[in-house]
């Protein structure tokens, strides 16, 4: 009996600008999966958390967006992604929900997308260290967030962020660790965030993102800010950034 090709739940696809971390300004055609195994306070997609939707939505040429079945095929995706090559995008960033609950499908697709010339970049929750581990090689940048449990209102992941972390390094991947902070940062576990990224990679730029108020998280204060930055350089962390989530300053997607 032959073995069924690989498939995968999406929720959206769509070209915007990039408006998080290192790479903020650049334009992008994002993959959104459905799906995730963590549901963190500050969660600006609701809608991705559902596992297997039936329908997904594609940004059309004209913005407008239309709906397509789930689950997609390797073939299907790389066809529908040919379509936003007049947007010259700089990568392809696959997002979620989570997109490494769904590593099969990304370890058949994320090669043939290479070959056809496309750079990846992968944004994910940074605990799926053993689905990373079967993907790392065709991956051009990782987007890896530590969650800290007084802002997600989530366990820590602490091990297994580590364990990312080193895959991360020993592959010397282009990777930066994306730590979101609100008014209500517990500053032991940011001192612990920046402890443990300095022992496995100091080089990675971490990014404190202040969070976009909803849903009963509050935004910090601007002299916490400052005082995180200064702790996390104190940690021994060589680049350390505050960046906003510049796509909704800019009313982008």
């Amino acid at each position: 009996m032959k073995p069924q090709a690989p498939q995968a739940w999406l929720a959206e696809i769509f070209c915007s600008i990039q408006g998080e971390g290192p790479l903020v300004g650049v334009r992008q055609v994002f993959v959104r999966f459905a799906g995730c195994h963590r549901r963190c306070r500050f969660c600006d997609t609701p809608a991705a958390v559902l596992h297997e939707p039936a329908k997904f939505t594609v940004q059309a040429a004209s913005g407008a967006d239309r709906e397509e079945n789930n689950p997609v095929t390797v073939p299907s995706l790389l066809a529908l992604l040919e379509k936003f090559r007049p947007a010259q995008p700089h990568s392809l960033s696959f997002t979620g929900g989570e997109p490494l609950l769904q590593a099969e499908f990304l370890r058949a697709a994320l090669p043939r997308l290479r070959r056809a010339g496309w750079r990846c970049y992968l944004e994910t929750s940074g605990d799926l260290w053993r689905e990373l581990a079967s993907v790392l090689p065709y991956v051009d940048h990782v987007a890896m967030d530590i969650k800290l449990p007084s802002v997600s209102g989530q366990a820590g992941a602490w091990v297994a962020h580590r364990k990312f972390l080193k895959l991360c390094a020993a592959a010397r991947a282009a990777a930066f660790v994306k730590i979101v902070v609100g008014r209500a940062t517990a500053e032991p576990e940011l001192r612990r965030a920046a402890r443990l990224v300095a022992a496995v990679a100091p080089q990675a730029p971490v990014i404190l993102q202040p969070a976009t108020p909803h849903a009963g998280v509050r935004a910090p204060l601007p002299q916490q800010l400052q005082r995180w930055q200064q702790l996390a350089l104190a940690a021994g962390l060589q680049d350390v950034r505050v960046i906003p989530q510049c796509h909704v300053v800019l009313r982008q997607r």
